[in-house]
């Protein structure tokens, strides 16, 4: 049986994001949110656009089909040995870089481009499942309703806009109340990339540390009890905004 300690776990949690020098909370915090905004606000328009394009089958959609599958299928270890090739010191980055006569630097290792480095490997590998679910629901919407609308004259991009995007509201609405619940579980590709360090820590990444590296059960507990209470009114209030803005369509 372990020692009762009250609610020190969850001010030991508190203290992270001001007093603790071992787990800058604010940081993890910083870079969860990051990470989460990359995800709604990059990653997913991307995600539809290119869903529209495999939909619409217009010229390259097949060279992006195969280029963009692949991180799906591929083992994240290797994903991510090739990214870390391509952009280590013996890298082509790295070689065109140096032959502009400038003196190439591991962007990972460095605060000041770590960040961004790990954000561009999300985006290479991270919106293929996305562009499925979304070209799935796509192809649910009748065919009758693009002739119509075709009859009319319409542009792609007011296709796309006010015809797409509103009837496959209810699969982009779900995916953001999934990526909100996720939001503070989850660690990205920190563990097989910088382990925290290079000012990259996030929530799930300090939870587990807490747990895997330090023993720290009971810490990690504490942090994830933290941001489930942060979390679960998040959820509501976006399940919420997401029934006002999307309205309700049947087809």
């Amino acid at each position: 049986m372990g020692e009762w300690v009250g609610l020190d776990n969850i001010k030991w949690a508190l203290d992270s994001f001001t007093k603790n020098p071992y787990l800058d909370m604010t940081e993890a915090t910083r870079n969860t949110l990051i990470f989460f905004a990359w995800n709604f606000i990059v990653e997913t328009p991307i995600a539809v656009v290119l869903a529209y394009v495999f939909y619409k089958k217009l010229p390259g959609n097949k060279f992006f089909t195969i280029c963009l599958y692949l991180p799906c299928i591929v083992s994240t270890t290797v994903m991510v040995s090739v990214y870390k090739s391509a952009i280590g010191a013996d890298g082509p980055l790295a070689m065109l870089w140096e032959a502009l006569g400038r003196k190439w630097t591991y962007p990972i290792s460095d605060e000041s481009t770590s960040m961004i480095t790990l954000l561009i490997y999300q985006l290479w590998t991270g919106y293929g499942l996305n562009i499925i679910l979304f070209r799935s629901a796509m192809n649910r919407i009748p065919r009758e309703i693009f002739e119509a609308a075709a009859l009319d004259g319409i542009s792609m991009f007011k296709e796309l806009t006010s015809i797409i995007i509103p009837l496959i509201w209810p699969t982009l609405s779900s995916m953001l109340i999934l990526s909100i619940a996720g939001m503070f579980g989850s660690q990205g590709p920190i563990l097989l990339f910088t382990n925290g360090n290079y000012g990259t820590m996030t929530i799930g990444h300090a939870m587990y540390l807490q747990y895997k590296e330090y023993g720290q059960v009971s810490r990690a507990a504490a942090i994830g009890l933290l941001f489930t209470v942060i979390g679960i009114p998040l959820v509501f209030f976006s399940r919420w905004c997401a029934n006002k803005i999307g309205g309700e369509y049947e087809y």
